[in-house]
């Protein structure tokens, strides 16, 4: 009994000292994570100094003593006094929910330009997959001009939405840089920068390997058509009209890969 008492007085004078060190750091989430975690290793740094032999005084001291940067380390992680740049900010502060929209509406503007950009890079491919179609019943030709409208509607619809595509309705004002951000929101806009840095990679890769193999369904149909003897190739043709596919495909995850890593980047130039 005495040794759990013991053991709360040891938490509580830890909780204390980080409290007194940490007074000037605003209490946010982050901020109070960063505290309890701070908690955990000092009560670690404690039990391990005990284990060396040392007594409960003396292992309290060393490990105060250990932790008597804690505002230096806090600001080498990126956190700032609270109200350290407010009344230096020259411009009026963002919000959470204002960063939030314009990184939503970016990432629709870019996904919009991506999707007319790519329905424009794969026209091609319903003609060929309705020529290859109709090969089979003989009237390749039927196939080729019903190919023309679909590939002239797929042009209209990329071009319809590269022409909608609306741009966010503050994009000038956060390209001229002229807001500020609050510690608590600068850190939360770091953290989704580094999962739009993931995401963005991972886009990036698939359209380039999408690109880089677009020929395989070529290959591969003109190798079934000689296995079957078929001198129409549809096959071959249907392979043509894939690879457009992956090319469309290719190019929209490449050019939708920044779209929430873009703005995210704009609002931290601030």
């Amino acid at each position: 009994m005495q040794g759990a008492v013991a053991r709360e007085e040891i938490e509580l004078s830890f909780k204390r000292y980080i409290l007194e060190k940490t007074e000037a750091f605003a209490h946010e989430p982050m901020e109070d994570v960063y505290r309890v975690n701070l908690l955990g290793q000092m009560l670690d740094r404690y039990d391990e100094l005990r284990q060396k032999g040392l007594s409960g005084d003396a292992a309290l001291q060393r490990t105060t003593a250990d932790y008597a940067d804690i505002p230096a380390r806090m600001r080498r992680e990126g956190f700032e006094e609270a109200g350290a740049h407010r009344t230096e900010a020259r411009w009026p502060q963002m919000t959470e929910e204002e960063a939030a929209d314009y990184v939503k509406q970016s990432d629709a503007y870019a996904r919009k330009i991506a999707m007319g950009t790519a329905l424009c890079s794969a026209c091609v491919a319903p003609m060929m997959l309705l020529v290859a179609l109709m090969s089979a019943f003989g009237r390749p030709d039927v196939g080729g001009m019903l190919g023309c409208v679909n590939m002239f509607v797929m042009i209209g619809m990329g071009v319809y939405c590269l022409v909608t595509a609306k741009k966010p309705e503050n994009r000038s004002r956060i390209r001229s840089g002229k807001f500020s951000l609050s510690a608590s929101l600068r850190k939360k806009l770091m953290a989704r920068k580094a999962r739009a840095d993931e995401k963005a990679r991972h886009k990036k890769g698939l359209g380039s390997a999408l690109l880089a193999t677009c020929v395989l369904p070529i290959f591969a149909g003109a190798a079934l058509d000689s296995v079957w003897g078929l001198y129409s190739n549809p096959f071959a043709i249907l392979g043509v009209g894939a690879m457009f596919l992956m090319i469309g495909a290719g190019v929209y995850e490449l050019t939708a890969a920044n779209g929430e890593k873009k703005p995210i980047k704009d609002l931290l130039k601030d």
